[in-house]
């Protein structure tokens, strides 16, 4: 299961979960930093053109992100009994 109750009833993550969220929080953190970094190389109008039509995918990414960050900080690990 993706969590347990341990014995003071905090909710705790196990193992696999917890490398599982770290890795998609990396890649998703990745891949706004592969984005950005090519929109940097691009003229600042087509700059603009590509952020106007991506860039609420791009704020949800960044979203996901901290929501993702947000469950590692909140869910201690199994060995927090």
């Amino acid at each position: 299961p993706l969590a347990a109750f341990c014995e003071r009833g905090i909710v705790t993550m196990d193992v696999e979960a917890r490398q599982e969220i770290e890795t998609a929080v990396q890649a998703v953190d990745d891949a706004l930093t592969g984005l950005v970094g090519f929109l940097m190389t691009l003229r600042p109008t087509l700059r603009n053109e590509i952020l106007q039509i991506c860039g609420r995918h791009m704020d949800r990414a960044r979203e996901a992100r901290e929501r993702l960050r947000a469950l590692l900080e909140t869910s201690p690990g199994p060995d927090a009994t």
